[in-house]
């Protein structure tokens, strides 16, 4: 049982989780990717290096072509870390940290079509200059852009 429907358990509602905690979220979900971005960039590195005799040789194409395949998969992890941790946990490795977690406004695990709405609007809610951002001052459930566009709310856990 996850963190988020044992939370459920409880007799009153869960406060909303409020900047901070969501700032220092990001921020460690931010290093795991840096991490994650960095081993693949290894990787494609060492592969380069192993094909071409440790740089003695000249690259060939399928060099070329096979590390930027590994640097793509990145740009694939990244959502897929997002929207499937959302989905299956209500949290990122950086949201279990702080113990807050992603739920609908009822209480409940998102689906996933919340999940990927809350991937897709999360750069309209950060990008225009945080335009987005600021609407958690204004809501009683301190809901981002984003979590309105999704229908999701960030709670913080016991």
């Amino acid at each position: 049982m996850s963190q988020v429907e044992q939370a459920q358990d409880y007799a009153p509602p869960l406060p909303y989780a409020g900047f901070p905690l969501r700032v220092v979220s990001a921020i460690l979900d931010a290093v795991f990717l840096i991490a994650l971005a960095a081993l693949i960039a290894a990787a494609a590195g060492f592969y380069v290096l192993v094909r071409t005799s440790w740089g003695d040789t000249d690259p060939s194409n399928e060099v070329y072509v096979t590390s930027a395949t590994i640097l793509c998969t990145f740009l694939i992890l990244a959502p897929l870390y997002f929207v499937l941790l959302w989905y299956w946990r209500g949290q990122t490795l950086g949201q279990v940290a702080v113990r807050v977690a992603v739920t609908d406004r009822d209480g409940y695990h998102i689906s996933f079509r919340q999940s990927l709405v809350r991937l897709i609007a999360w750069p309209i809610s950060v990008l225009p200059l945080g335009l987005g951002v600021t609407t958690m001052f204004f809501d009683s459930e301190q809901r981002m852009l984003h979590d309105m566009l999704a229908g999701t709310v960030v709670v913080e856990l016991p």
